[in-house]
C-alpha cells in the first residue's frame, strides 16, 4: 500500500521503512525491532516484515499482539482488506463467543490461522497462565512470528519474565519476535 501511495513526505517515509523491514525479513530468526514514529506505516511494515520473514524461515504463522482493543479491531480490519476474511483471526475479549460460530470457536480457542491478531492479554495468559484452557494455543507460538506492537506499554514489573519466556521462543522452539513502538522500551543497560 505504501509503494501505491502519493509520492508525499510522509508516504516516502513509509515506504523507507516498508523498504528497510523488508530488506531484514531474510535475516535469521531472532530479535528484532522496529522503532518508527506514530503515523511512520509501522502497522503494515511490520505485517510485511513477518509474512516475508515467516515464508523465509519455514515459520507457520504470525501473532499480532497489541495492548488495546481498538487497535485490534483497526489493525484486523486493515489486515482482513489485503489478506482476505479467511486468513485474519481475531481474538480478544470484546468478541462475543455465542456470535461466533463453532468453527469460528474452535479457531478463536486454539489460533488456528496464518495471521492472529489479539491482545498483549491474550498472548500473556498463553505464556503464563496455569488454566489448560489459556495455555491451549501456547504450541502455536513455536516457529511463529510474535510481534509486540505498542511494546513501551508492557508493565514494567512484568517486563523481564516476559522477555525471559519470549528468549525461550526464540531459542528453544524457533520462533522470531518483533518489537514495536514509537518509543521502545530500555531493554538493556547503557551508559
Amino acid at each position: 500500500l505504501a509503494r501505491e501511495a502519493p509520492p508525499t513526505p510522509v508516504n516516502l517515509h513509509r515506504r523507507s521503512v516498508l523498504g528497510e523491514c523488508l530488506q531484514a525479513a531474510p535475516e535469521a530468526p531472532g530479535f528484532f525491532s522496529l522503532c518508527v514514529p506514530t503515523g511512520g506505516g509501522k502497522t503494515f511494515a511490520s505485517m510485511a516484515f513477518s509474512l516475508d520473514h515467516a515464508s523465509a524461515h519455514g515459520l507457520r504463522r504470525v501473532v499480532m499482539a497489541v495492548p488495546f482493543t481498538s487497535i485490534i479491531e483497526q489493525n484486523a480490519e486493515a489486515y482482513r482488506r489485503v489478506l482476505g476474511t479467511d486468513v485474519v483471526l481475531e481474538h480478544h475479549s470484546s468478541l462475543d463467543p455465542e456470535k461466533l460460530s463453532r468453527a469460528a470457536q474452535l479457531q478463536t480457542e486454539n489460533w488456528d490461522a496464518s495471521v492472529v491478531v489479539t491482545t498483549n492479554v491474550q498472548l500473556f495468559e498463553s505464556l503464563f497462565s496455569c488454566k489448560p484452557s489459556r495455555c491451549r494455543k501456547l504450541h502455536r507460538l513455536a516457529r511463529s512470528v510474535i510481534v509486540l506492537d505498542e511494546a513501551q506499554t508492557i508493565p514494567v514489573d512484568l517486563l523481564k519474565p516476559t522477555l525471559w519466556a519470549l528468549r525461550e521462543l526464540v531459542d528453544i522452539y524457533g520462533s522470531s519476535v518483533v518489537l514495536c513502538s514509537a518509543t521502545q522500551p530500555a531493554l538493556e543497560w547503557r551508559d
